[in-house]
């Protein structure tokens, strides 16, 4: 599996607390199959947590220093939160951590309600020559639950994340709910794991492959675990990851 959505760096964030945490995620991903973890450590002025480009070499060095020891592999990222001191203005190109060596970003909605314009926000960040992959789309009701909304995104070249977790039932029951509707739409671009301690990986990972190959054959699963990641950090179009 390649995960395109995980919080391995310790201290930065609501992931881990120190290395020795850190560490047991690590171990706990390799354990359930994970082969290349992206950490995408949270972007979020509200909450204090600016994991942007001016910290990704320090962030991505503290990442390696313990994915190394499990034989992991590691690539750069961040979860951009959707907020006026993120995406307020054009300035944000200086500041956001691609996947990799790519043009794609992870993008998190609000939860507070629905950001004005958000095809519009989007849009803008298309126009910056950046490719968008929507974080956990299944936790924001005013988005998953509007399928005219949801195809528009998509025909927009934008792709949707949905957490294996979310499928096992690890958060609630709406998002479970919400997140089998996506896939069983064929709406979802890419399976992730989001964890955030090594407690996380059994009941999101495991547990969520487990509940996805209830709804997905083994070769739509490897597509949305394996495929579909691997051609974004390739930095291949919206096209040819989701078809």
């Amino acid at each position: 599996m390649i995960d395109l959505h995980g919080h391995l760096v310790y201290g930065v964030d609501d992931g881990p607390r120190d290395w020795r945490e850190a560490l047991e995620l690590a171990q706990a991903l390799k354990d359930a199959g994970v082969t290349t973890l992206a950490c995408t450590s949270h972007i979020r002025p509200d909450r204090g947590w600016v994991n942007d480009r001016s910290v990704v070499v320090e962030n991505l060095s503290r990442a390696h220093a313990v994915a190394d020891q499990v034989g992991l592999e590691v690539v750069q990222g961040a979860e951009h939160y959707i907020d006026d001191r993120v995406f307020g203005d054009d300035s944000f190109v200086d500041r956001v951590v691609p996947y990799g060596e790519s043009r794609w970003l992870l993008v998190e909605c609000p939860y507070l309600g629905a950001p004005p314009d958000l095809l519009g926000l989007l849009h803008r960040i298309r126009r910056k020559g950046f490719k968008i992959l929507l974080a956990h789309l299944e936790r924001f009701p005013y988005a998953c639950d509007d399928d005219d909304l949801v195809d528009r995104l998509i025909d927009a070249g934008h792709l949707v994340q949905v957490n294996l977790g979310s499928l096992a039932g690890a958060y609630n029951r709406q998002q479970q709910k919400a997140a089998e509707r996506l896939l069983k739409r064929g709406r979802v671009a890419v399976l992730a794991g989001d964890c955030h301690r090594g407690s996380d990986v059994d009941e999101c990972i495991v547990a969520g492959r487990k509940a996805a190959l209830k709804l997905l054959t083994p070769a739509a699963f490897e597509r949305l675990t394996v495929g579909s990641p691997r051609a974004i950090l390739d930095d291949e179009p919206a096209s040819k990851v989701f078809p």
